[in-house]
Order: C-alpha cells, then sequence, then structure tokens
C-alpha cells in the first residue's frame, strides 16, 4: 500500500479509548489507494476527560470525517453542530462528517449491521423473534433496526436490568410495541432463548484477550432453529459462534457490521457512491487482511 502525503492529502481518523485494536485503519487506507483518493486514515486515542478539546480540534484542523468508538458515542453529540434522524433515534454516533466547518454527526451502525445480517445469514427480521443480548450503544441500533424492519417480538437481556428496561421501553414507546426485558440469570437467558429465533451478542463477552468466555450457556440452549449473530470480530468465532455451530445453528461473526458501517461512513465523507463490483472486492480483501 502506497500513501503519497502532500498538502492536500485530506485527513480521516477515529476517537475512541482504546484505539489501538482498531482495524478501522485498514479499511479506509485500502479503499482511498484503490480509488486513488487522496486521503489517510488514523487513529486517535482520546480519553473522556478530552473529548470536548478533542472534537474542537479536529474541526480546528479541518479533518473531513472521523469515526467515533467506544466510549464516545454518546457523549459526543452534545459537542457536534447536528445529527441524522437516525442517529438521533439511535441517540448514539459513529461517523462525523465535516461541512463548511460544521460537524454532522451519523449512525452507520445499524445499516452496516443490517446488511451483514441479510447477506450473510440469509434472514430478515420481519415476524421473526429475537433476543439482544447487552443494552449499550450496538445493541440500541440493532434493537431500532429490527423494530423498524417488524420484528415480531424481542427480548433485551442484560446484567444490569434497568439498562435492559430502559431500552426495551425506548423501542416500544418511540418505533413498535414487540419489546420485553429481562436480567441475565439462568432461567430468564433460558426462557428467552428457546423461545426465539434469532439470538444476537452485542456485549464483549468472548473478546479477545478472554476469549474462553460466554455471554449465555449456549450448549444446552442452542438448536438448528437458531440464528446467532455475534457482534464481536476478534477471534474469528467466539465460544458463542462455536456453540452455535455445534448445535447447528447458523452462526455469524460481525467482521460484516464492521466492514459496511465503515462503507456507509466512507461514501459520505468523500461524497461518493461505491459500485457493488468495488465494494465486494474490498470486502474480499478485507476479510484476507484481517484474518492473517
Amino acid at each position: 500500500m502506497e500513501l503519497t502525503i502532500d498538502g492536500y492529502t485530506k485527513i480521516l481518523g477515529i476517537i475512541g479509548d482504546p484505539v489501538e485494536h482498531s482495524k478501522s485503519p485498514v479499511l479506509h487506507n485500502y479503499i482511498s489507494t484503490c480509488k486513488n483518493i487522496n486521503a489517510v486514515y488514523v487513529p486517535f486515542k482520546v480519553s473522556p476527560d478530552n473529548l470536548s478539546h478533542a472534537v474542537n480540534g479536529l474541526r480546528s484542523l479541518d479533518v473531513v470525517g472521523f469515526n467515533v468508538t467506544v466510549p464516545h458515542k454518546n457523549n459526543v453529540m452534545q459537542y457536534l453542530d447536528g445529527v441524522s434522524e437516525e442517529a438521533a433515534l439511535i441517540g448514539a454516533v459513529n461517523a462525523v462528517k465535516n461541512i463548511g466547518g460544521k460537524l454532522w454527526g451519523y449512525n452507520t451502525d445499524g445499516d452496516g449491521f443490517l446488511r451483514s445480517f441479510r447477506e450473510e445469514t440469509g434472514n430478515s427480521f420481519l415476524n421473526k423473534s429475537a433476543v439482544i443480548i447487552g443494552a449499550g450503544g450496538a445493541a440500541k441500533a440493532i434493537a431500532v433496526k429490527a423494530a423498524i424492519e417488524g420484528v415480531r417480538s424481542m427480548i433485551i437481556l442484560n446484567r444490569t436490568v434497568d439498562r435492559a428496561k430502559e431500552l426495551s421501553c425506548y423501542i416500544n414507546e418511540k418505533i413498535a410495541n414487540c419489546c420485553a426485558f429481562a436480567g441475565m440469570e439462568h432461567i430468564d437467558v433460558e426462557n428467552a432463548v428457546m423461545g426465539c429465533e434469532i439470538v444476537i451478542n452485542t456485549t464483549s463477552v468472548g473478546m479477545y484477550p478472554k476469549t474462553d468466555k460466554s455471554p449465555i450457556e449456549a450448549y444446552s440452549l442452542l438448536n438448528d432453529k437458531h440464528t446467532v449473530y455475534d457482534i464481536i470480530y476478534n477471534p474469528e468465532k467466539t465460544e458463542l459462534l462455536k456453540s452455535a455451530e455445534e448445535k447447528g445453528s447458523k452462526a455469524v461473526n460481525g467482521l460484516g457490521m464492521l466492514f459496511y458501517q465503515g462503507i456507509y461512513a466512507y461514501e459520505k465523507w468523500m461524497d461518493i457512491k461505491l459500485s457493488e463490483d468495488e465494494i465486494a472486492k474490498f470486502y474480499t480483501k478485507f476479510k484476507e487482511i484481517i484474518q492473517k
């Protein structure tokens, strides 16, 4: 990969804490190189205490756009000039575009997840029953999309039950009356998972380096009727996904979500529309690089 930096180079980036593990620079710099776009994407480690200074600094430096990852997806909104309708509905921003010195926030996580889910599972949420494990920003983006797509019923499971209740009530009030909630006691998890068709893990349980963990006792709960999606992509197969495959479930990791949310963000920043052939080529190469 060759990048030529000069006075015309557009700066893109990602802010978060930590950001050392981020694969976004690989994706965006590869796209810029393939498209012969003079841009470079770099990670910026930003602590919560420095968030306002960092956002204002990126604005002052005329950075074209940047991604936002944990723990800033919610708090960054107060330092922006405006957000999209979807970002406002989800209550989180993962991509920011600089438009004439004004910073506008978007959320491409939901669309990225939905495209990945459809393509890689061959399934949809229409009239399906789903369980979402977790109640953070990713869970909210996915729950919003599932409700909009016509999920029949949905249960939010979370160790802190109040957070699960809050997300469930939000979905019921803002989108569709389809959502329930519960904690992570075994009986709650068993009742939820055994009665659903789709299981989605949005927590970090099972992520590198603690790869021996699983958010649920999947061996005893999953079967060949389930579709299991884990937004974790490192490792490629979490304990949850291994269990799902052994039980005959359809199992998919979160690499596609990462890829497609990045594609949608890049298109917004650069005001371009990538062809389906280009996207397919980029995804193939991205998976090769990531899985080395």
